[in-house]
């Protein structure tokens, strides 16, 4: 009998030990299958410029281990990323002044637009890297228009929407409206990528007290904040990018994908610059 156990347990353990080749074969396969396909397609596609739009998901880090580095890496040498990310910024116009004293209303989205297609002189302050990007891109030369906000959105309590105004900048949706309204009218040929705020989490005294997908801090909860990206990317036939999908963090996984609850870790930011990326040639496709 002890024998028949000890031979069925060696059968079963070869047979998983084969089970697990065989799935690391067929998805080291996949993946050199996958890059083989994505190098053709950039070598294949003309040289791109990506302008990014966003908050301190994409600012805070900009050394290698940044999304913008990682996203060029993916991309290779024919594309070039514009990085006018400020952290602290929001899509919406609304709200007063960010505790170092700069106005919301000379960051946030809507005057980001209206910096880049002439509408209103720059007054974002010297100490953000953006002035400089703002000041001396090209929009003209710009393929495509990368918008990634939401966070402070939602940690503002911002509203979604005006229902009786869509194109309200002091809303969510009506900030990233208006803001391609006048990016498109002014250039045409832009092609935009929507991207959701990331999944975060609320900390008091190193505990989770809550988590984005359940509490709101007035104007929704993360999830609405998604939904409502969603729905701008698809009245503008945009591509979206839901993030909260993308990078799967969870309050399971959460310490290994957030440094501080809110902000990216290494492995969450090459995580979501290679969903961007894949996002972006499968564009090249079409």
């Amino acid at each position: 009998m002890w024998k028949k156990t000890v031979n069925f347990l060696m059968k079963y353990l070869v047979v998983l030990a084969m089970g697990i080749l065989l799935a690391t074969a067929v998805y080291f396969g996949h993946q050199f299958w996958k890059n083989s396909e994505n190098q053709k397609l950039i070598q294949e596609h003309k040289a791109v410029k990506i302008l990014v739009l966003g908050d301190s998901i994409w600012d805070l880090v900009r050394d290698e281990s940044g999304i913008e580095a990682i996203l060029k890496k993916d991309l290779g040498d024919k594309a070039a990323i514009y990085n006018c990310s400020i952290k602290g910024s929001r899509a919406a116009a609304a709200g007063g002044e960010k505790n170092d004293g700069t106005p919301e209303n000379n960051i946030c989205l809507y005057a980001m637009a209206q910096y880049l297609t002439g509408a209103r002189p720059c007054e974002i302050p010297d100490k953000y890297e953006a002035k400089s990007v703002v000041s001396t891109v090209d929009m003209k030369q710009i393929d495509y228009v990368v918008i990634a906000y939401g966070l402070n959105d939602y940690f503002g309590g911002i509203r979604l929407r005006d229902p009786d105004n869509f194109y309200d900048e002091n809303t969510y949706e009506g900030a990233m409206c208006s803001s391609i309204e006048m990016i498109r009218s002014n250039y045409p040929n832009i092609k935009f990528l929507i991207l959701s705020p990331t999944y975060c989490q609320g900390y008091s005294y190193g505990q989770v007290v809550h988590e984005s997908n359940s509490y709101s801090y007035g104007g929704g909860t993360c999830p609405d904040y998604v939904e409502a990206a969603r729905e701008v990317a698809k009245s503008y036939s945009a591509s979206f990018v839901d993030n909260t999908a993308a990078l799967s963090i969870s309050i399971h996984n959460g310490p290994e994908y957030l440094a501080d609850a809110t902000h990216l870790t290494a492995k969450g930011r090459r995580k979501y610059a290679d969903h961007l990326a894949d996002v972006i040639l499968s564009t090249y496709r079409q």
